[in-house]
């Protein structure tokens, strides 16, 4: 199984904490369960890593069923400059006001669809978004780390599953193999869940750079960079960084919850 090269990544998790070891951590859990209450554990973790595991297929169901797409000031910014044109230009060209009012939500707006409902950075040629690596933090969001999914996943104390998105069917049909396999080797399904809540040093970081991580998807980056700084990180973990040791923690909580 591949178990154990996965787990052999949480050791090169080390090479972004400073040599003197992380700084205010307790302020840091602190802040975080202010803004995501601990409530949502496991379902806030467990979902981030559902969504590293799982890679987006590009099909545009997103794109063009979703019938309202926010878009914060920041995310304006970055892909105005991804795609070479001012912020200004691109304010007027592909945004309208919010629905909510100013007071509520700031100075977000929401994305200005084309006449047939569909996302204007939706290119069928592709096919999918023609700015998946700045897509707005809402997209990169969906569907794991959705607000409402993780009010769904509270109150059910279920993980959902989401039938109309290729991406989670290609993810589910892995962690089930995987998960059938951890089931004929009951020493080792039991080892691994005891690794994952286990306090090592290795498990305690990968823990807290997985919930780091998830504030960097639900909130974005602005909101997570601050946090950053606060533990003392060289760098946000990279996706890829987490990704190995994610498919395992989520197929232990999958597998607990007997989802399989």
């Amino acid at each position: 199984m591949e178990i154990g090269r996965r787990l052999e990544t949480l050791r090169d998790l080390q090479k972004i904490v400073p040599e003197a070891g992380l700084t205010h951590p307790e302020d840091v859990a602190e802040e975080m369960n202010d803004l995501i209450s601990e409530e949502f554990e496991p379902y806030f973790s467990g979902n981030a890593a559902l969504h590293l595991s799982a890679t987006c297929q590009r099909c545009g169901r997103c794109c063009n069923e979703e019938r309202t797409i926010a878009i914060s000031f920041e995310d304006c910014r970055t892909i105005a400059g991804y795609l070479g044109i001012s912020l200004k230009r691109f304010m007027m060209k592909y945004t309208r006001p919010h629905e909510l009012a100013r007071s509520v939500v700031g100075n977000a707006r929401m994305v200005r669809k084309e006449r047939d409902g569909s996302c204007p950075f939706y290119n069928p040629d592709l096919p999918g978004c023609e700015i998946h690596p700045v897509k707005p933090q809402v997209c990169s969001a969906a569907y794991y780390l959705s607000k409402m999914n993780l009010l769904l996943c509270e109150e059910t104390r279920r993980f959902s599953t989401f039938a109309q998105c290729p991406s989670d069917v290609d993810l589910r049909a892995r962690m089930r193999d995987f998960i059938i396999k951890l089931r004929n080797d009951p020493e080792v399904k039991s080892e691994l869940a005891r690794i994952f809540q286990s306090s090592k040093p290795e498990i305690r970081l990968f823990h807290q750079l997985l919930r780091l991580k998830g504030f960097d998807i639900y909130f974005g980056r602005d909101k997570a960079m601050p946090l950053v700084k606060m533990l003392g990180l060289k760098r946000m973990p990279e996706d890829e960084e987490l990704r190995p040791a994610a498919f395992l923690y989520a197929a232990v909580l999958l597998e607990a919850q007997e989802a399989f």
